[in-house]
C-alpha cells in the first residue's frame, strides 16, 4: 500500500447549496468543501501532496521542488506542507515577464511567508518546467541536499492516489442519494480528474466525473490524463480507459483571463452560499456550472456535486471593482 502523511482535515463536508439551486434551477447543487482541508493547506492539492511528502521522506529528501503560476494554489500548499513537515521548499513560479512581482498578494504572499526559495520564470521557460525542476534537484544534490520533484499540480500517479481516496470519501457521503450525481470540478493539470475517475470505476460508477477546463483545450487535458493513466497502469490493475467527461466550452479568454461576466457569476455564487470562489479555478468552474445548467447539459441528473477545490487566497489578488458595488 502506498504511504501517505496525513496533513488534511478529512473527510471534508458535503453540503447542500439550496439557495444556489433555487436560483439556477436544474439539478440540486451540493458542494464538496475541500476549501476546508486546512488553512494554509486549503484546497484539493494537499490530498495529493500527502502522498508525495511520504515518498519524499522515504527517499531521504530534504527539499520539495515544484512549479506553477505565481498565484498557484498547489505551490502554496506544497510550501506550507514543507514548513509543517521540516522540508525545505523550492518553487519555480511563472510570471508574465519572469520577474519577481512588485507586490506580494494572495497565494504569492503566502509562498514568500512560508520561507520557500523562489525562481521566477517566463511563460516560454515554463514550457521547459520539468527539465528546470530536475536541474534544481541536480544543483541541490551537488550541495549535499536531496530534492524531491513534484510535477505541476502534483498530477501524476502519486497525486492521482490522493484523489482516488477523495472519490471514495465522496462515494460514502452520497450513498443515500436517489441516483448517481455528476461531480463537477475545475480541470487543468489532470490529477484531480484522473483520481476521481479511478474512484468512480472502483466504486462501480456511483457518480459521473465531469471536469471543466479553466484554460486548456479538451484535447490538451485528455493528453495529460492519458499520461497519468498509463503511469498508473504500471502500478495497479485499471480499466483500459478512464471514466470521465471533459468540457472545454467555458474557457473564455484562457487560463487566468477572467471576464466581467465570470466575475459577476462568482459574486452571485458567493452571495448565495457565503463561500469564496477564486477567479482562476473555482469561480470559473462555477460560471461553467451555471452555463451548463442553463443549456440543459445536466438535465439527466437529479444532483450535481461541485467540488470546491479551494483557492480562496486568490480572491485577494484580483480586482473586483468592475462587479462589486
Amino acid at each position: 500500500m502506498t504511504e501517505r502523511i496525513a496533513l488534511a482535515n478529512l473527510p471534508t463536508p458535503l453540503q447542500p447549496a439550496d439557495r444556489l439551486s433555487e436560483a439556477w434551477g436544474g439539478p440540486r447543487i451540493w458542494i464538496k468543501r475541500d476549501d476546508l482541508t486546512g488553512f494554509g493547506l486549503s484546497g484539493n492539492k494537499v490530498r495529493k501532496i500527502e502522498y508525495h511528502a511520504a515518498a519524499a521522506r522515504s527517499a531521504g529528501a530534504t527539499t520539495l521542488i515544484t512549479t506553477g503560476a505565481v498565484q498557484s494554489n498547489h505551490c502554496r500548499a506544497t510550501a506550507f506542507a514543507a514548513a509543517q513537515l521540516g522540508f525545505k521548499c523550492h518553487l519555480l513560479l511563472r510570471t508574465a515577464d519572469g520577474l519577481k512581482p512588485k507586490h506580494a498578494l494572495g497565494n504569492h504572499l503566502l509562498h514568500r511567508l512560508s520561507g520557500a526559495t523562489i525562481d521566477y520564470i517566463t511563460p516560454d521557460q515554463y514550457l521547459d518546467r520539468d527539465t528546470r525542476m530536475e536541474a534544481a534537484a541536480t544543483a541541490l544534490r551537488d550541495s549535499g541536499e536531496v530534492g524531491w520533484v513534484i510535477p505541476e499540480g502534483a498530477s501524476d500517479y502519486l497525486g492521482m492516489l490522493g484523489f482516488a481516496a477523495a472519490g471514495h470519501e465522496l462515494a460514502a457521503q452520497i450513498s443515500e442519494l436517489a441516483s448517481p450525481p455528476a461531480v463537477w470540478h475545475a480541470s487543468m493539470s489532470g490529477g484531480t480528474t484522473a483520481g476521481l475517475a479511478l474512484a468512480a470505476a472502483e466504486a462501480e460508477d456511483t457518480f459521473t466525473v465531469i471536469g471543466t477546463s479553466v484554460g486548456d483545450t479538451k484535447a490538451q487535458i485528455l493528453a495529460r490524463l492519458e499520461t497519468i493513466w498509463v503511469e498508473a497502469r504500471r502500478h495497479r490493475k485499471l480499466p483500459d480507459s478512464l471514466h470521465a467527461e471533459l468540457v472545454d466550452a467555458y474557457i473564455g479568454g484562457g487560463y487566468a483571463v477572467i471576464s466581467d461576466d465570470e466575475l459577476a457569476c462568482q459574486l452571485e455564487a458567493t452571495r448565495l452560499t457565503g463561500l469564496l470562489f477564486d477567479p482562476v479555478y473555482t469561480g470559473k468552474a462555477m460560471f461553467a456550472l451555471r452555463e451548463e445548467i442553463r443549456s440543459g447539459g445536466l438535465d439527466g441528473f437529479d444532483d450535481v456535486v461541485f467540488w470546491h477545490t479551494g483557492g480562496g487566497f486568490g480572491v485577494f489578488a484580483h480586482d473586483f471593482s468592475a462587479v462589486v458595488t
